[in-house]
This record gives C-alpha cells, structure tokens and sequence, in this order.
C-alpha cells in the first residue's frame, strides 16, 4: 500500500485512484478497448522518447512503433502522466483530431475534478467521510488474512502488517468556537489539517468528518503511537489566537483501533467496524479525559467510568458488549488514577447492553467513602475479587479425594467455577452418575424490581429444595447466575428425574417464580460423559416449552431444538452436527430428520436433503412438511415430474398451505400450464402467510394472460411488501410502457430495477425502452453502447439502440445496429420493420 496524495490535487496518484472515470471517455472516442495511464517519462531513458515527445508537444502523437496513440494530460501547466490508446490506426489520425482530443482531455480531467470535489472536505482540503469510507474498504482486501493459529493476543504485533485507524479531535474545540465564531474554528481546522499532513507523510489517508480527523496508517499500533506523538507536539506549537489573546488549549483527544490482518467476512462490514470503534475509543478518551491514544481494545482497561448512580445500590456504567464486556466482570472502583488495591468498592456487571451495562455493589472497601459518577472502573481477575466478601473456602469430598470449593454465602451452593472443576473429576473417573439443572425463569425481571438480594432469596429456596429432594449425596452447584445443578454420582436419568420433580412440586407449592429443569445422565450411547451437563441444559431449554415446573430428560428432541437454534444463528454446520446426534437416540423422529434435510439443503447437498426428507416421509407419512420440503429437493434437483406428487400429498394434508400452492404455480407456470399455474398463486396469494414472491409471480401470470389490470395491482402488492423487488418494479415499468402511460413512473420504476441489478439484461433492456419513451435519447444511447460491450451477443440491444439513433437523426448508424440485430437473430421482425421502414429491403 502506497501513501496517499495530497487530498483536493490533481496528481498521478489521484488519477490512477480514479482511472476508471478518467478512461471511459477515451475508449468510447476512439472505439478501443485498452487505454493505459502511465506516468510521466524518465529523460534518460531512450524507450520512452514518445512519450518525452508527447509532452514537449503538449499534443497527442502517434507511436508508430507501437502502434498505439499517445495523449498528454497536462493540467494547469503539469504534466500529470499519459494515456497510451492501444488499436488506433494511422488513419483515424487527421490533423482536425488534435482540438478535438484536447478538448476530450480536458473533459476527462473534468470529471475527475468533480469526482475528486465530491470527495475533499471544503474546509481543510483532506479527504471526506465518503472518500474515508471508500479507502478503508479499498485498503483491507489488501492485508494479508489472518494467520491460522492458536489463541489471539491483542499486543501480538511481531509481523508489523495491518492497519491502524487514528480519530482524533481539539479537545474543547466546540466550546472555543462558541465564544469566537465559527470562521477562526474553521481556520484552525484549516491550520490542523496542514499539520496532520506534515506529521503523517506515510499516511494511506487523511480526512476530516465534522470536527474528527481520521488518519488511515499502515501497520499497527507503534505507527499510532508515533503519529500521535508528533501530532500532540505539533498542535501544541497552534495557538489558534483569534485576536482576543484568549487562544486555543492546543490539546487533542486521540482514540484508535487496529486490524492485525484481513478476515473473511466482506472488506466494506470490516471497514464500517474499524471506524465505528475509532469512533468509539475516541469518545471514551474524550469522557475520560485521558491523555494520548487510547486504542479501542483498551477501553475497558484504561476508560471505565461510573456513568449514574442508581437504586438498590447499582450503577450505571459507561461500558458494553461493544466493548469486550461480559456480564460476571467485577471492577474495582475509585477515583481516577487510584491503584486497583486501594478501591473504594467493587461491582459485578449484571445486565450487558450494547454501550453501557448496569453492575451491582457487591463489596465497600471503604463503608464511609461514597461512590460518585465519574469514579474510574478497574478490571479485576477472578481471583482479585473481595472472596470474603461472597464466597467461603470448603473441600467436598468425592470417592474418597477432598477437593477444595468456595461456596457462594447467599446459596451455600459451590460457585460455578468450583462446580466445573468438581464435574471435571466426575467425569475423570469415568463411573456413572447423572446431572439436573434447575431455572428459576424471569430471574433477571425480578433482580430488575428488588435488586440482587431478592434474586438470590429466590435461589437459596431452590437449592433448599433441590437439598431436600437429592439429599446429602448430591453434589450443588451455581451452573449460571439464574441455575443451579446437581451432581449425583452413581445416579441415572430415573433417580435423577424423580429428584426433580420432588424438587419441583416443592417449589410449587410454595409458590414465585416457575422453575424448570433438565436431566442427563452418563453413560448414554453415543455421548461422552464430558458432554453431560451440556446435555442437561439442552434439557432445560426442551423443557422451557413445556408447562411451568417441567422436568424433561435429555432426548432427541432436546437435540432438535439445540439444532434448531443454531440453524437460527445461521451455524448451519453446527446444526447438522446436532441433528445427526439425535438420530443416534431416535433414528425416526420426523421432526429432526426434516431438519437435518432442510440443513443440507442450505448446504447445497441436495441428495442428501432428498433423502433425508424421505426418511422422514416414511417416518410420518401423514406430516405435510416432510412431503413439502421432499418436493422442494426433487425439484432442486431437476426432477420436476416426481417432485410434483409430493408437493400435490402436502397440499391434500394441507388444503390452505401457502407455500405448497406457491411451489405448485411455479410448477404449472415453467411447464406451459397458465390456467393452473394463475388458480395456485391466487389462492396462494389469499393466504396470510404467503411468500412475498407470490404477488410477483401471480403478476406476471396474469400479465402473460392480457390481464393488465390485475396485474398491475400484483405487483403493486409485491412492491409494497418488498420495495428491493426489482423483478416486481420492472414487470410494473413494463405494464406502463406496453400501455403508454405513466411513462416517467415506469422510468423511475425501470431505473430503481437497474440499480438493483446493473447487470440484468432484462432491466437493461427495459430501462432503454422508458428512456425511449421518455425520448431521453442521449442516456439511452451510452446505456445501450455499454451493454451492448458486455453482451454482444443480445440482439434486443442492438434494436433498441438503432431505435436510439434513428430518433437522433443518424440514419445509417442506425441501419447499421438494425443489421446487426437481423444477423443475431434472423426472424426478429421489429429490426426487419425498421430497416424497411428506413428504405433498406432485407
């Protein structure tokens, strides 16, 4: 990657940023396909005498060695580079062409002085957001991807790649431009900005966004830091005097992120991302007042802040899942700068939003020392934490071993890390036993009205309930703030099960908040018994769609909604997984086996989706959307007679099932059978549930029909359901032409298609035709020329643009176009009329 220019000037680097509008004018002129830029000549080299001689000339020349047309571009009395125009023969080259190739520089600069206008900050000069956004998404693609390896560090920076965005600001800016006015604010942006040039050369951008500047660095966060440094010191140097000796603070708010490497989603979501958490760690520079850059990846270490004190003792702090927050985290709290040792008090994050999060009191250090907004946030470890404060030391003894534990002093239960170690040496000794989880749902809701202690009432009834029912042998524990388990060892899924439900009918009766549970036991074929307690929570959640104070043992169907959710989340993959391990409990049930199907039909593996669906047909012959999605796969897979059957024994179990009837239209439709095909999609259509792409289909059935009217309200309905559908915007463009009215609502109509789809031979086509009709010639003809580039092929597009220069007056160019749409397509009446109609006899 190469530093960039200056922003707003006219240079090589800007003209080969923007080639791709500085070259079109050139290939449609001369009728070539390759123009090359090439940079201004090297005086000692002999092979590029043409190109020394194009210059001195200041005209264009032609090499005759080469065979290729030379052209200067020289702007404001520089030579900028050349443009080389391969395939121009001798002959094109009158002397009456020198003006006119003058002229078309000229223009082509134009356009990429107004290009490189829309792109330049008026006030400064640097690049604007919309340029910003443009190099971030041009400059990732360009790192290297990440390298496959083990766990990331985010101070790993031994490779020297990626890319560092720096945002930075005046700090007090605002408040000076309030006393003085908004021209001296502006001058000292303009002074800022010829700063940050001088201290940033290797800079791959400058721009400015409001009163942020951004500044795209290559490398990682030593470039940052030395950029930063030398800004700060520059900057302290601008006084910004405005006349009234009161000048400006010279200091700046600096915040940053950094990309280590290229990852594998899309180059513009990752650019969006590095620029919102610049954003991000500016701003929380900026309410922190730290001094230096603070990188986004540092917020919570160096910038967390009480925002707001609130009731029954919690806080509002300025931190968030956007910001690596986990709910659990506990931070020390004191004033800014205060060693994490000598905090006032400590809190636990108990409700994670995106930006900020709530966090409870869980410890005073200091009883008499009051907590206040502003006071800083120190992370703490696990093992940094006020214990005395909520857990005491135990040992349990399991087989024989003593095993230290720290119960939680509100439950009496082992905390969640003593019950994972306490569960590792379960599974270790490979004997049986079995899990059950027990929730206490809305838990979070009720934390929310009587604060923590209430909450935490709650659960020490439950796990008096769950000692009672399992006795002294269970082994209880804090599996999530809103669960607690039991392990029992020895126990299988009917003892633990039965506990449960002791356990369950207990807490009934006395009444709260429902509870639900989930049971798994180890050995289970096919699961290790690590897999266990997972298995319990996959229980749990089965057992969340039951009635209040359920009990479920791990099963099939467990599986199938763990698979469902994750198929949800798109982790089709990890779906497909769990599905196939609940056909090793329940090789028959339909449900998973239609799941597992439509999983591998997201894949793309449509023999398997096929086969799956069959099973599951011959599981639950009278289950409608196993004959459904057995049909959709048949049809994927070309085999449209055999597809229908199943699709017609869905809809007979089914009569009102919209999709079936859609799947069926389009059956009738690609076979030729209208009639059908329209009673299908209209009743389809009537279905409340139905597919937004029904009303598109119906209309182009009925379109087909001569049903103009009806049609036009189809696609007027698929718009509205979905304004993205281009096909349903072009079939309305069409309507209207075909009819000759609303003839600029079907151009825009026709260009929104387009849009959408540049590509679309069809939308192309249409767009010519309201452009016609409209008699926007001009446009239609540079739409046409271009298309008919890329598809010289379609005949269709040599007819409209004959149509084109006939309206323009040009005779024989569009005799020519009319030829060659006869020769694509030799029974193409409407080139044949229009040949004849210009004199021509064919």
């Amino acid at each position: 990657m190469s530093p960039a220019s200056v922003p707003g000037e006219l240079d090589l680097a800007t003209l080969n940023r923007l080639e791709e509008i500085l070259k079109p004018p050139f290939r449609r002129a001369l009728n070539v396909g390759r123009v090359d830029l090439l940079p201004p000549p090297d005086p000692e080299d002999p092979q590029e005498a043409p190109l020394r001689e194009a210059l001195d000339k200041g005209s264009a020349i032609f090499d005759t060695s080469g065979q290729k047309l030379i052209i200067p571009l020289i702007h404001q009395g520089r030579a900028l580079g050349l443009l080389s125009a391969h395939g121009v023969a001798a002959d094109q080259l009158p002397a009456a062409v020198h003006p006119f190739l003058a002229s078309l520089t000229e223009t082509a600069l134009g356009l990429v002085q107004m290009r490189l206008a829309v792109e330049t900050d008026a006030v400064t000069g640097l690049a604007n957001a919309t340029a910003l956004d443009e190099a971030l998404t041009n400059a990732i693609p360009r790192l290297a991807p990440a390298a496959a390896r083990g766990r990331l560090a985010l101070d790993d920076e031994s490779d020297g790649q990626g890319l560092c965005l720096l945002a930075f600001e005046p700090r007090g800016l605002e408040a000076w431009q309030e006393r003085h006015g908004r021209l001296p604010a502006q001058t000292l942006l303009a002074e800022l900005a010829k700063l940050i040039l001088e201290a940033a050369p290797g800079a791959l951008i400058a721009a400015r966004e409001g009163n942020t500047f951004f500044l795209l660095l290559p490398g990682r966060s030593q470039a940052a830091l030395k950029t930063a440094l030398s800004l700060q010191r520059a900057a302290a140097e601008l006084e910004g005097d405005n006349g009234t000796r009161e000048p400006w603070s010279g200091e700046l708010i600096l915040g940053a992120a950094r990309l280590p490497a290229r990852g594998e989603g899309p180059a513009a979501e990752a650019a969006a991302l590095l620029k919102v958490r610049a954003k991000r760690a500016l701003a929380a520079a900026g309410a922190a007042g730290i001094e230096g850059v603070l990188f986004f990846d540092q917020i919570v270490a160096r910038a967390g802040r009480i925002r707001e004190l609130m009731p029954l003792d919690r806080v509002l702090i300025n931190l968030g899942r956007v910001h690596g927050l986990a709910e659990g985290d506990r931070f020390g709290v004191g004033p800014p700068g205060e060693e994490a040792d000598q905090s006032k008090a400590e809190v636990m994050v108990t409700k994670l939003g995106e930006e900020e999060s709530l966090a409870e009191v869980v410890h005073l250090s200091r009883p008499t020392s009051l907590l206040r907004p502003g006071d800083a946030l120190q992370r703490l470890d696990p093992e940094d934490a006020a214990l005395g404060a909520s857990a005491r030391e135990e040992t349990v003894n399991l087989a024989g071993v003593k095993l230290p534990v720290l119960l939680d002093q509100a439950s009496g239960v082992m905390d969640h890390p003593s019950l994972l170690s306490l569960f590792q040496a379960l599974v270790k000794r490979d004997e049986p036993f079995a899990a059950a989880l027990m929730r206490v749902e809305g838990l979070e809701g009720m934390a929310e009205v009587c604060g923590r202690l209430g909450a935490e009432t709650q659960m020490n009834g439950l796990a008096g309930a769950l000692r009672e029912s399992f006795g002294d042998e269970a082994f209880l524990g804090r599996h999530s703030p809103e669960t607690l388990a039991a392990l029992l060892p020895g126990a299988d899924e009917e003892q633990a099960l039965a506990g449960a439900q002791v356990a369950l009918t207990a807490l009934e009766s006395q009444g709260g908040r429902p509870v639900r549970a989930g049971v798994a036991a180890h050995p289970r074929e096919g699961f290790e018994a690590a897999q266990a307690l997972e298995n319990a929570a996959k229980a749990m959640v089965h057992a969340g769609f039951l009635e209040p104070y359920s009990a479920v043992v791990f099963d099939a169907v467990s599986l199938n909604i763990s698979g469902d959710d994750l198929f949800n989340q798109g982790r089709i993959s990890e779906a497909v997984a769990e599905y196939e391990k609940a056909l090793v409990i329940d090789p028959q049930e339909t449900n998973v086996l239609n799941s597992l199907g439509v999983c591998y039909g997201h894949l793309g593996q449509m023999e398997l989706a096929r086969d799956n669906f069959e099973k599951a047909v011959s599981a639950a012959p009278a289950d409608h959307m196993a004959h459904y999605n057995l049909g959709l796969a048949l049809m994927s897979l070309g085999r449209t007679e055999a597809a229908r059957p199943s699709l017609e024994k869905s809809l007979q179990l089914s009569p009102e099932h919209a999709d079936a009837l859609f799947q069926l239209g389009r059956l009738a439709q690609e076979e030729g059978r209208s009639k059908e095909s329209l009673e299908y999609y209209r009743r389809a259509a009537a279905q409340p549930e139905c597919k937004k792409a029904v009303h598109r289909s119906l209309g182009e059935v009925l379109a087909a029909e001569g049903l103009a009217a009806e049609a036009e309200e189809a696609f007027k309905e698929a718009a509205k359901a979905n304004p993205h559908d281009a096909a349903s915007l072009c079939g309305l463009a069409v309507l209207y032409l075909d009819r000759e009215a609303n003839l600029e609502i079907a151009l825009s109509l026709a260009k929104r298609a387009h849009r959408m789809d540049p590509m679309s031979l069809r939308f192309i086509r249409v767009l010519a035709r309201a452009m016609l009709a409209v008699e926007r010639h001009p446009e239609a003809l540079w739409l046409l020329r271009d298309a008919i580039e890329e598809h010289p092929e379609e005949p269709h597009l040599n007819l409209l643009l004959g149509r084109a220069q006939e309206a323009m007056g040009d005779a024989a160019a569009a005799r020519e176009q009319y030829g060659l749409a006869l020769s694509l397509e030799p029974n193409l009446e409407e080139a044949r009329a229009a040949l004849a109609r210009l004199g021509e006899t064919v």
